[in-house]
């Protein structure tokens, strides 16, 4: 059964204790306060009563709102009508648009409805104009610029491939093999992108300025802030990292030249939009939509004159761009999408007193992306039940001086940057931008919010990320399939503080927690980050009278981070990351599993508790100079590396991640299986295993082939446990929820995966287990002992299937190769049939085509013989195995992922 040890009690898991106050004080608000005023908007209302029979604009209801709140004897409600809401310019909202007398003012929708606030432009009269290519163009006007395209609410990817022509560096850019750049349209707009190349977190991006000939020059000052960064004496070792010198471009983007099917193209020469749809499909059938507007809703106060007591609710914000990198300052990332702007051999960013010449300060005073919906200097703003979507920059911005504001119950998908940030990089200390205590971010909570595939176009960004700020609180949150980081609080000013010199910058921070949130699939396309990541002082040093360190009030007023469960690192980071510069840290009754590293550093001060914590991976690494002080480390305990239901603490995961009355955000859809253990053939006995997943909901039932569970328990939407009847197989189950039935890990109907040995996964930190070869992702692999070879692993399946290739996938490690496989099946307890062999092989997949399609039920892989830089190895290791039917179709109906 599930480990119950220290459960919470049963008040405790319903709600963070933080948390419930908020939910009480909400439903008290709401019973009392009844509207004193409703208008009503549509998105073709006129005039200006704004009454249900004859609804205005949202622009009239603003203005009927600022006629009508003062003075307020209730809430004073805006209802949207269905549909959608284009806006020419973003809804700006000021103190003149705030509640009065406690109440407040409330846009939200009419019953039923789903309005949607965009700043999109409809893009139509679309004319086959390359039958070859397949290839439609539409024209646009002249002004419009943009960085996205939607068709039927699916973002498309922009023109893009790899460079055609090899490219050398050369002095402000690269020198090409030949002319072929100097030929393609448009040489200003096209963009290069270095993924991993400002270090294994970012993705910088810069535009080429001009092309002749041969010569590619560059576009400054991206280039420069790219390859030659500023390097304060006092950063050292730890700078923030030059493009290589022998770096190429990862990829060409927005040239006409490179588009492919699924692809666009903005020709702001011509002011036309190209598009190659899928074959057989006309756009004029589709929606199209080129997002304009940088922001759609934009609150902003004055400390003077906060906006104050307003509440978006229920809608949706859609279709906004951002265009600065587009321009000569690209994005030139240093971490978290925060990016160095300007010429830097002047007056070098964010720099401060610490270079010569002196740059601005405070000292990682650094550009961030815009946010589609932002507040600044707001009181007690609550942002809640929103959809925040299709979107070029950041989600949601809040900063300056904002108090009390409540972010709760939002999704937040396929946006280009950072889903939700707190705060600025600009102030540390209210005095950095000339005013007093005020202007700190106080008491601020993120709650209950569904966070996913965000970072869609700058990958280096966070779910959440949090600068400076007192009293947050991020609690309850979801966060899945995101390019990087799950949590970050702080970027890149920890960079000058190390325990040789823990002081070089302060802070403001104080007294913030991230509490029972829920981190998976995370870094999907970078690394060298963690699910929930700090850096910099997360609290001051706090002293006594006598002058000596106050440890216990320092650690109090610190952050604490508790309850979180993470998992599923898709590349590779340190999971629970203290890293350079940060102090004062609580770490509590975390869990983290299927990770690198669970826990560490990079030269942090020190001064960090991590107690109680369940972890699989290693922790306490911390391999950078100097030595951290006052590493405080007890009573972890320590899990296998593949957990299951008898090693995981109940309370913890059930308490992780949305609460019950707002799960349905991430329930909508079927649900998936990522992992289960124990994973095992047939069992003798009944046995429960643990399966994570997403989707889960109460009454979900699971089958191990066609054999019910004899027991299921939903602990959350993302873990359940099920009891498998003896005689049934554990190598792959069948979760049915109310939105769908899906088959996993692998989607395989499999039986059993099994292999003659497997190398020390203790010693290594790393899972070797057969199953990897089936689980869909090629960052994962199997690893035979290390004995002479051959090494053989086999896939049986519940029934006979009929085989029209296998593929047999090496391990991606530089140039390990398959030299010599063969391949054969069996049916039942039939003799094995050989069905081929390969030798000789230098390619990084096996693959084995059959003239005839085989029905088999036993498939076996024997490595003869493996390289590695071209000597042999005794290890066999394989990434994938793929199985495609007679038609070529992937027997688990999905695709392999890097």
């Amino acid at each position: 059964m599930l480990l119950v040890a220290g459960l919470l009690a049963p008040e405790a898991a319903a709600a963070s204790p933080a948390a419930q106050p908020l939910a009480e004080a909400r439903a008290q608000t709401q019973a009392q306060a009844q509207p004193s005023h409703v208008l009503h908007a549509a998105p073709l209302g006129k005039g200006t009563d704004c009454s249900a029979s004859r609804p205005c604009t949202v622009e009239a209801a603003q203005k009927r709102v600022r006629a009508l709140n003062d003075d307020l004897k209730g809430d004073l409600v805006v209802q949207l009508a269905d549909g959608t809401y284009r806006l020419d310019e973003p809804l700006d909202l000021t103190a003149a648009d705030s509640g009065d007398n406690g109440y407040q003012v409330v846009w939200q929708p009419a019953p039923g409805a789903h309005p949607v606030l965009s700043g999109g432009r409809p893009i139509t009269g679309w004319q086959k104009t390359d039958a070859a290519r397949g290839i439609w163009t539409a024209k646009v006007p002249a002004s419009l610029r943009t960085r996205q395209l939607y068709v039927d609410g699916k973002r498309i990817p922009v023109a893009q491939g790899p460079a055609p022509a090899a490219l050398t560096r050369s002095a402000g850019g690269y020198t090409a093999a030949d002319d072929t750049y100097a030929k393609w349209r448009n040489p200003s707009d096209v963009e290069f992108v270095f993924t991993g190349g400002n270090g294994d977190w970012t993705e910088s991006r810069c535009r080429v300025k001009d092309i002749q000939g041969a010569r590619l020059m560059m576009r400054q000052p991206c280039w420069d802030n790219v390859t030659d960064r500023p390097k304060p004496a006092a950063q050292a070792p730890y700078y923030f990292p030059d493009l290589a010198s022998d770096a190429k471009p990862t990829r060409i983007e927005n040239a006409y030249e490179l588009l492919h099917t699924g692809q666009w193209y903005l020709d702001t020469a011509r002011h036309t939009v190209s598009y190659i749809p899928p074959a057989g499909t006309d756009p004029n059938r589709a929606t199209v939509e080129a997002p304009v507007l940088q922001t759609l809703v934009s609150g902003h106060g004055t400390l003077d004159q906060p906006v104050h007591d307003i509440v978006l609710r229920g809608l949706t914000f859609a279709y906004a761009t951002w265009l600065d990198p587009s321009g000569d300052n690209g994005f030139a990332e240093i971490q978290a999408n925060v990016r160095i702007t300007g010429d830097q051999k002047v007056k070098p960013q964010g720099t401060c007193t610490f270079t010569v010449p002196a740059g601005t300060c405070p000292f990682g005073a650094n550009a961030q992306e815009p946010a589609a919906v932002t507040w600044r200097a707001a009181r007690d703003v609550v942002i809640e039940d929103n959809t925040f979507t299709h979107l070029g920059a950041a989600g949601l911005g809040v900063a300056f001086g904002s108090h009390r504001t409540l972010v709760q119950g939002n999704e937040f998908t396929d946006i280009s940057g950072i889903g939700l940030m707190l705060g600025s990089t600009d102030d540390p200390h209210p005095s950095d931008v000339g005013e007093t205590d005020r202007e700190i971010n106080t008491d601020n909570r993120i709650e209950n919010n569904y966070i996913h595939h965000i970072g869609v176009e700058y990958p280096g960004a966070d779910g959440i990320q949090l600068f400076y700020s007192r009293g947050t609180t991020v609690a309850h949150n979801e966060i899945a399939n995101v390019s990087w980081d799950g949590i970050d609080s702080g970027v890149n000013a920890g960079h000058l503080d190390t325990a040789d010199h823990p002081d070089l910058t302060s802070n403001i921070n104080a007294d913030n927690t991230i509490a029972n949130n829920l981190v998976h699939d995370y870094h999907s396309v970078l690394a060298d980050g963690g699910a929930i990541y700090l850096e910099g002082h997360q609290g001051e040093t706090r002293r006594k009278a006598d002058g000596s360190v106050d440890e216990e009030a320092s650690f109090e007023h610190g952050t604490k981070v508790t309850g979180n469960v993470v998992y599923n690192d898709l590349h590779s980071g340190l999971t629970l990351y203290n890293d350079i510069g940060s102090q004062w840290i609580t770490w509590t009754r975390n869990v983290e599993f299927n990770n690198t590293y669970g826990n560490g550093g990079c030269a942090p001060i020190g001064h960090i508790r991590f107690t109680g914590n369940y972890h699989a991976d290693p922790i306490a690494q911390y391999p950078c100079a100097p030595v951290a002080v006052d590493l405080q480390y007890a009573d972890n305990t320590q899990l296998p590396m593949r957990p299951g239901p008898d090693d995981l603490p109940a309370d913890i995961l059930g308490n992780a991640g949305l609460q019950p009355a707002y799960q349905h955000l991430a329930a909508g859809d079927a649900p998936t299986i990522s992992s289960m253990s124990p994973r095992t053939g047939t069992v003798d006995r009944p046995t429960e295993t643990l399966i994570v997943g997403t989707g889960f909901s109460t009454g979900s039932k699971v089958f191990f082939g066609a054999t019910p569970a004899a027991t299921t328990t939903v602990l959350s939407s993302t873990f359940l446990s099920a009891v498998a009847p003896a005689g049934a197989s554990l190598a792959e189950a069948t979760v049915e929820t109310g939105a769908g039935r899906v088959s996993g890990p692998s989607g395989l109907p499999l039986k059993s995966v099994t292999a003659d040995s497997l190398d020390n996964e203790a010693l290594y930190n790393v899972s070797f287990y057969p199953y990897n070869v089936v689980d869909g992702k090629l960052n994962t692999f199997w690893s035979s002992a290390q004995t002479a070879t051959p090494h053989w692993i086999e896939v049986r399946f519940d029934h006979p299937v009929t085989l029209g290739k296998v593929v047999v996938r090496g391990r991606r490690h530089e140039d390990m190769t398959l030299k010599d496989v063969s391949l054969t099946t069996a049916n039942g307890s039939d003799v094995p049939t050989p069905a081929g062999r390969v030798t000789d092989n230098t390619a990084p997949d096996v693959p084995f085509t059959f003239t005839t399609p085989v029905t088999t039920d036993t498939v076996r892989v024997t490595v003869e013989a493996e390289t590695f830089h071209g000597e042999p190895r005794t290890n066999a290791d394989i990434g994938q195995i793929e199985f495609y039917d007679a038609d070529g179709n992937p027997l688990s109906g999905r695709p392999v992922t890097d």
